[in-house]
């Protein structure tokens, strides 16, 4: 019997047809909790056992870590497998696996180390200084977004001098290839780089290309709908004649726009491959019938979508609960409060998720709880691998691996403090230069180094680290034991020992968490077969691990420092996250929050109608994390940037029909002197308490020419959050001017005059 015949129950009608379509383009499209991950790992089974296929023929990418160790694990699991499946991996794992082995044909040196966003941001400072670009007038986050967005059209610096549309860009082609040449020299890539680089090894290396397509001869790719331009220009260099393509997807839950992933990758694929057979995933395992209802009425608006509705045999389920209270800390209240009773009724703290659209609003949410002594964690927040601890250890780790790299040098050298200063460490840096020799090597190798003081002996101390680190690296010794003498050697555990502070037993907590984490890493690792020549298994059981931990994505990972009770943090916690956190995820009871305009939908959004699509979208995903109970919650006055607003309740429930809802109305609402605002195509309907006044009025801006403008158009402001902008255009709006200004780090918002100042 054949494995799909043994397996025939395994699988709805729509996932069968999409298993056995193996020849050709296909196009998945999986609503949400339809079962997508089941279908690309019977798939490959299928492929595998009934086909004969070998598994290094067949490629499939995913984004996050955790989706490629599911598939991993499932597709072993199916196949009676237990070695690893290198080419079941993230996009950037297969790019940093290629460079590794074939990088030095376009200069890319294998010991490269990946550079994380703070590294990367501090570079991008470092060459705007040398080219003596202030950050005053130019954004350094700004400068780096618009570098990843060149890089993510597949464009070198040489490349992007086409794409000048403004002085600013001028600016960032000059930081480009200044930041291009000291990544190089550091021997350093970013996250945009494993792509990048991987997509001009293909495009340079025709034999190289010609050998991987006649081995991947079955692609499959995971979230189809958040691959970037970059993305998909890579995967067409992977695909071979016979197009033997498979992509899995939700149109409906693109919600990565800002970060690139373009929709029409999804939306046109079955115009690119005219022979295309789209099959449809529509039955939902995992809400009830009204969730999904609520779901498919708020992505029914949108126009770019494939038409599918979800549906499900798990029966009606309850109505979705409404609260419309009187400001934040009511809704905190409120949402607390009916994880209270949740979790008295027998549900999970584990199995309940407080959602929302941006991460400020878990602060009064997190207040209630401690106050309350519920346990939560946060994810998406401050992440284990970027605790300063955590990032000092690794840095003599980084810097054994590639002697060149000039931020592991820095951060390892002065940590703990061994009395070096800036001028000593800017001469050691610039005498590396000059002999060109990596900042390591010199250090180790150099009769004399520039240093006085205290400063000597550091040093000293620090070149016998380096010595312990390389010779390790050349034994057969283990990963622990080598880590375990760089703490020892380096004193940083005894002093963390000797500060006796809450901070520092935390911080010790956290090294032993690392050292945990590190055994249990040795303890899997399985060399690769592409091992190269003279590396040591030490040192390539090192370049694994950095490269796993520089991989890891947010949703890989929860918050254990903003875990409220402490002490109780065994404890089964309530999740708090922000909606793009929660993408992949499921709980029995899910509370969606700041349900009101201009916070969700965001602000940003009502004169772009492409955003207010993707707003749509992030609505849909949150909607369908519910399993069983839905809570929507909004306030009629809210605290935002120092101030209290008025706000309108948002459109994702007003285009809900009531009889989904259980509505409550917050009492002190109904007895203040309150008055809320509903809003009816450009109308607002007036109403006190549950006293509707029958007066309608239009919400729009003042046309007065009389008014006295502290503000005109194309004057540089500032605004607290958002950083510099241009004024583009200027409205009346009650007593005050409502501007539209173009920020350079938050792109065009609509924001009230009292907020910003003359820059």
């Amino acid at each position: 019997m054949s494995f799909i015949e043994s397996h025939r129950d395994d699988l709805n009608d729509r996932q069968l047809e999409a298993v056995l379509r193996t020849e050709g383009p296909v196009l998945v499209l999986a609503g949400a909790g339809s079962g997508k991950t089941r279908v690309l790992t019977y798939r490959i089974a299928h492929l595998v056992n009934d086909h004969g296929v070998p598994l290094p023929s067949i490629l499939a990418m995913t984004f996050s870590n955790k989706a490629a160790r599911e598939m991993q694990e499932r597709v072993k699991a199916l196949l009676n497998f237990d070695q690893a499946l290198p080419w079941i991996s993230t996009f950037h794992s297969v790019g940093a696996r290629l460079l590794r082995r074939y990088g030095q044909k376009i200069g890319v040196g294998s010991e490269f180390v990946i550079y994380d966003e703070g590294e990367q941001r501090t570079m991008i400072k470092d060459c705007m200084e040398a080219l003596k670009i202030s950050d005053k007038d130019y954004n350094p986050d700004a400068v780096h977004a618009r570098i990843g967005k060149w890089k993510n059209e597949g464009k070198s610096y040489e490349e992007a001098q086409n794409s000048r549309a403004a002085i600013f860009d001028d600016v960032c082609l000059s930081v480009y290839e200044a930041y291009t040449k000291e990544m190089q020299k550091a021997q350093a890539l970013d996250f945009d780089d494993l792509l990048l680089k991987t997509y001009h090894l293909f495009r340079a290396d025709e034999e190289l290309k010609a050998e991987f397509r006649a081995q991947w001869r079955y692609l499959l790719v995971d979230e189809f709908q958040d691959t970037n331009e970059l993305q998909y220009k890579l995967l067409m260099e992977f695909l071979n004649a016979d197009h033997n393509i498979c992509v899995v997807g939700d149109d409906d839950q693109s919600i990565y726009g800002w970060r690139g992933a373009k929709i029409e990758n999804i939306l046109n694929f079955d115009k690119v491959f005219k022979k295309a057979e789209v099959i449809k995933l529509e039955q939902n395992y995992r809400s009830t019938a009204t969730i999904l209802k609520a779901a498919d009425l708020v992505i029914s608006k949108n126009e770019m979508r494939h038409e599918k509705t979800l549906w499900t045999d798990k029966g009606q389920g309850e109505k979705i609960r409404y609260a419309s209270v009187t400001d934040d800390r009511s809704e905190s209240s409120f949402v607390v409060t009916e994880i209270q009773k949740q979790v008295r009724a027998g549900v999970s703290p584990e199995e309940i998720a407080v959602l929302y659209r941006v991460n400020s609003l878990s602060r009064g949410f997190e207040e209630e709880c401690l106050k309350k002594r519920i346990p939560y964690r946060i994810i998406g927040g401050f992440r284990f691998y970027e605790r300063k601890e955590i990032k000092d250890v690794l840095s003599y780790l980084k810097i054994l691996l590639n002697p060149s790299d000039v931020m592991a040098f820095r951060r390892s050298l002065n940590t703990p403090s061994r009395g070096i200063g800036k001028t000593t460490l800017e001469k050691i840096e610039v005498a590396a230069s000059a002999m060109q020799r990596p900042i390591a090597l010199f250090v180790l190798e150099a009769a004399n180094l520039p240093a006085v003081g205290r400063g000597r002996e550091g040093l000293a101390q620090y070149r016998r680290i380096l010595e312990r680190g390389f010779m390790g690296l050349r034994s057969n010794e283990s990963f622990v034991d080598l880590v375990m003498d760089i703490l020892e050697k380096s004193n940083y555990v005894t002093n963390l020992k000797n500060e006796k502070t809450p901070e520092s037993s935390e911080r010790l907590e956290n090294i032993q968490e690392l050292m945990s984490a590190i055994q249990e890493f040795e303890e899997s690792w399985q060399p690769a077969s592409d091992l190269q020549s003279g590396d040591s298994p030490l040192k390539r059981k090192l370049a694994d691990f950095l490269e796993r931990v520089s991989l890891i994505a947010d949703v890989d990972q929860l918050d254990s420092k903003r875990t409220g009770v402490a002490q109780e943090s065994r404890q089964p916690q309530v999740t708090f996250m922000s909606i793009h956190a929660a993408k992949g995820l499921e709980f029995k009871v899910c509370f969606l929050t700041g349900l009101e305009e201009g916070i969700f939908p965001s602000a940003r959004s009502f004169d772009d109608y492409a955003q207010l699509e993707e707003e749509r979208r992030l609505c849909y995903v949150a909607i369908t994390r519910a399993k069983e109970k839905l809570y929507m919650t909004r306030a009629l006055r809210r605290r935002t940037f120092g101030s209290i607003n008025m706000n309108l309740e948002s459109r994702f429930v007003r285009e809900l029909p009531k009889e989904l809802f259980e509505i409550t109305i917050d009492q002190a609402e109904e007895q203040s002197d309150i008055y809320g605002y509903s809003y009816g195509g450009s109308t607002f309907v007036r109403s006190k308490g549950s006293q509707k006044e029958a007066v309608e009025f239009e919400y729009e801006f003042d046309q007065r020419t009389d008014f006295d403008f502290n503000f005109s158009k194309g004057e540089r402001v500032v605004h607290p959050s958002f950083g510099e902008g241009v004024v583009q255009k200027i409205e009346v709006l009650g007593s005050d001017e409502c501007l539209t200004i173009q920020f350079q780090r938050a792109g065009r918002k609509k924001v009230l005059a009292k907020f910003v100042k003359s820059a």
